[in-house]
């Protein structure tokens, strides 16, 4: 991952810390479950639902290959990146 993909991630990040009032934010979400409602789903169930306690998210990435664990992580960091990008 380059810096530039790392840097708009953590900014990606950030954001849906504190979606409050963040219409940019708001708009690329839309747009991600119109486009790719997979990777709007993953990030819902992590940022928005409390469905999935975000601290988990390391420990998963070390499951297996294929494991379920690990495909979500995999759906997440795609999301982010993609939110990463629609955000500069």
């Amino acid at each position: 991952m380059s810096e530039g993909d790392h840097a708009a991630k953590q900014e990606a990040k950030k954001r849906l810390s504190e979606p409050e009032g963040d219409h940019e934010l708001h708009s690329a979400m839309d747009r991600m479950k119109e486009h790719h409602p997979h990777l709007w789903r993953v990030l819902h169930r992590v940022h928005f639902s409390g469905e999935i306690d975000p601290s988990k998210l390391d420990e998963w990435r070390r499951a297996p290959e294929g494991s379920q664990e690990n495909d979500l992580v995999d759906h997440y960091d795609r999301a982010l990146g993609y939110l990463g990008v629609a955000l500069q």
